[in-house]
């Protein structure tokens, strides 16, 4: 039977991506006895089934099975009642002047307003607050409070405000996730936006059948409504970006899913006629193809800035030849005129790019680079996606760099003084991240791409450095003479024919060691090299099965009697898959523990506390993190990580694990065998080998339009 809860939030134990766990006093009971004020009500359920994320201060009405039991809380015990997975989460409001005096001063959405300033309001206005709150009436609440405080009171009730919807969008099976997207665009007129469009949903993330389902039921709309048919194409779209990382679809690409979607070749065709009236996608008059708006506009802006940076002209070739002189007398060697035509290029252009594969001295240009733009006065932002190329970048070229989130969360540069980013492993930048970095830019800013087109694509749509180069527009100097042959490694040379796609002459050279072994067995060819040298060996696969697996074979081998990471949760006892001296991968950003999504470290302690589970010390910055529980769910074994992790990262020891996954192509083996410093091992058989080097890469197969827009 169903009891209903509600209470005021007083700890969140845990919001990740699996679960959130939050407990409170309660306010009014109707499901069980409140006894003495002793009673905690704890709920534990998918964080994609709360409406925002829970914080202290926060008013809940929690509908769901309970259990009880008495717990001690230090010297006190208190009657717990549970609510695992419950029915329905709703966040409510207050009502009286108590519980509206500390829900404003202890939730952060009112910020600069303590309990003092709440308690004013409330003995001023009582409970016409909420009237002056819900007409935004600023005068009459300035008369207490700061302007400031005011209108982040109005703002906060507002959010709030908008809660009181949930519950329609609920009785319709629109999950919360899809709500607060709603609520954060539409705001309170979020339920009109659904009643006005039911498609509106798919925008919003839903899946085109399950938006569909509500649309036909809730709202009977006809199978042939011009709504449903433009819902189609805009899922038909999105599918086919994530797919495949395209940001543009021909007619042949899409009209298959779309004829699915509707259940009618008729339909389907028709569908496809429409130009979308709500613009959610265009379709270009000339060409026949599809865009997904959001994505049309991200890469016009990116063109736009390229195109007009690559115009700019500033500055004297004198002023350039100078700088130019002072950073070369640093160099211990003459460059190559290779080199150097990309060093005076990179000076000269505010846009160009400098790419190349393993060993061409890209590391060598570009420091260089830096220098002389330092001698000139630039404010140099160096920057990379990941955290372990970013530390790298700074080792190579000895200026202060960041990882491109971290860079995003820094002050916009608005202003047109000289600056310059640098954007190195530009391969591995999508089109949202760049557009995010152009928005973030003042238009005179300098870009300088430094990377290697011929590596994985991005994860996520866009192909920019692939792009920028075929367009032939922006200035690039590619480095395609082997400069630094660490003497017996091979390294570099045996990527370039991989790259090429001509099979190396002699599969095991130098430092190259290939074991021809069935696929079957690869797993285990891993373990027993890893087993060899563990320290300073990565292992490098391309599915999360053939890494899971790998990992759990390692950990077994080398440190099976390793003590496991245990942890108590509400009296109950979990066990993790993480044994002390593991090495670990966090997979997830948590810029505040200073951890980011491929972070690379060892599992050093078990020792717990209230707010901790551990220590992880990192292998780049040697920090020493302390395991909370909400980066428990973000922490694995790291023996073996996807090659996407290891992208933009070096190591001195490389195990390649071949499969026969389809993402085994050229592009893959070539960006594996690009992580090795040293020593690289290549566990496959001979069949798989050859066919991933002969497999075109995956950006060949990427639909963009950046390179058309920029020829334009």
């Amino acid at each position: 039977m169903n009891e209903v809860a509600d209470l005021r939030i007083t700890s969140v134990w845990v919001y990740s991506r699996k679960w959130a766990c939050f407990s409170g006093v309660p306010i009014v009971s109707e499901g069980f006895a409140r006894t003495s004020g002793k009673d905690i009500v704890v709920v534990k359920t998918k964080p994609e089934l709360l409406p925002i994320k829970p914080a202290v201060g926060q008013h809940w009405r929690i509908t769901g099975v309970s259990t009880s039991r008495i717990a001690a809380h230090g010297d006190f015990k208190v009657n717990e009642h549970h609510f695992i997975d419950p029915e329905r989460c709703e966040v409510t409001l207050p009502h009286d002047g108590e519980n509206f005096i500390r829900f404003i001063a202890k939730e952060k959405d009112f910020r600069g307003i303590g309990e003092v300033k709440a308690r004013e309001l409330w003995q001023a206005f009582q409970s016409s607050i909420f009237n002056l709150l819900q007409q935004k009436d600023i005068s009459r609440l300035t008369k207490i409070l700061s302007e400031q405080s005011a209108q982040s009171l109005i703002d906060g009730f507002q959010k709030y405000a908008n809660l009181k919807y949930s519950t329609w969008f609920s009785d319709r099976k629109i999950p919360p996730y899809i709500q607060q997207k709603l609520f954060k665009y539409h705001k309170e007129n979020s339920v009109q936006s659904i009643i006005d469009n039911p498609y509106r949903l798919v925008t919003f993330g839903m899946p085109f059948k399950a938006a569909d389902a509500i649309a036909i039921e809730s709202f009977d709309i006809p199978f042939g409504d011009i709504r449903r048919l433009i819902g189609s194409v805009e899922y038909a779209l999105k599918k086919h970006s994530k797919s495949g990382g395209h940001t543009v679809a021909s007619h042949q690409d899409i009209h298959s899913s779309v004829w699915t979607l509707l259940g009618s070749k008729e339909l389907a065709s028709q569908a496809l006629k429409i130009a979308d009236i709500g613009k959610s996608y265009f379709i270009d008059s000339e060409t026949g193809s599809y865009h997904h708006t959001p994505l049309l506009v991200m890469e016009k802006v990116v063109a736009k800035r390229l195109l007009t940076l690559n115009c700019r002209e500033d500055g004297t070739s004198l002023e350039f030849d100078l700088a130019y002189a002072e950073a070369c007398k640093e160099l211990p060697y003459s460059l190559t005129s290779k080199q150097t035509d990309a060093v005076l290029t990179s000076l000269a252009s505010h846009v160009s790019c400098i790419t190349g594969g393993a060993g061409t001295g890209k590391t060598t240009v570009l420091r260089t680079v830096l220098k002389a733009y330092s001698h000139m006065g630039y404010d140099i932002k160096a920057i990379a996606l990941s955290g372990r190329a970013a530390m790298r970048l700074h080792q190579s070229i000895g200026f202060t760099t960041s990882t491109i989130a971290a860079f995003l969360r820094q002050e916009p540069i608005d202003t047109d003084s000289k600056c310059i980013v640098v954007i190195d492993e530009a391969s591995m930048i999508d089109l949202p991240t760049m557009y995010k970095i152009v928005a973030h830019t003042n238009p005179a800013v300098r870009f300088l791409f430094v990377g290697d087109y011929h590596q994985l694509p991005p994860i996520g749509a866009g192909l920019i450095l692939a792009d920028i180069v075929k367009s032939g527009v922006i200035k690039n100097t590619e480095l395609d003479i082997v400069q630094r042959q660490d003497s017996a490694s091979g390294i570099p040379c045996y990527s370039q024919s991989i790259k090429n796609g001509e099979i190396p002459e002699e599969l095991s050279i130098g430092h190259i060691h290939f074991h021809d072994v069935a696929l079957d067995d690869v797993a285990v060819k891993c373990v027993e090299l890893y087993s060899q040298f563990p320290l300073g060996s990565q292992v490098v696969a391309a599915t999360k099965k053939l890494t899971h697996d790998i990992n759990i074979q390692c950990q077994n081998s080398i440190n099976a009697n390793g003590q496991r990471l245990e942890f108590e949760e509400f009296g109950e006892r979990y066990r993790t898959d993480l044994l002390l001296n593991d090495p670990v991968l966090f997979t997830k950003n948590n810029y505040d523990a200073g951890v980011q999504n491929g972070s690379l470290g060892r599992l050093t302690s078990l020792a717990q506390t209230a707010d901790s589970h551990g220590l992880v010390k990192l292998d780049d910055s040697h920090d020493e993190i302390v395991i909370t529980r909400a980066l428990l769910d973000s922490l694995e074994a790291g023996y073996c990580i996807t090659l996407h992790k290891a992208q933009g990262s070096q190591f001195k020891r490389v195990i390649v694990a071949l499969s026969s996954a389809k993402m085994l192509d050229r592009a893959w083996l070539y960006t594996a065998v690009t992580r090795s410093e040293d020593e690289l091992h290549i566990v496959g058989s001979q069949e798989c080998f050859e066919k991933s080097v002969r497999s075109l890469s995956a950006h060949h197969k990427r639909q963009t339009h950046l390179a058309y827009l920029l020829q334009q």
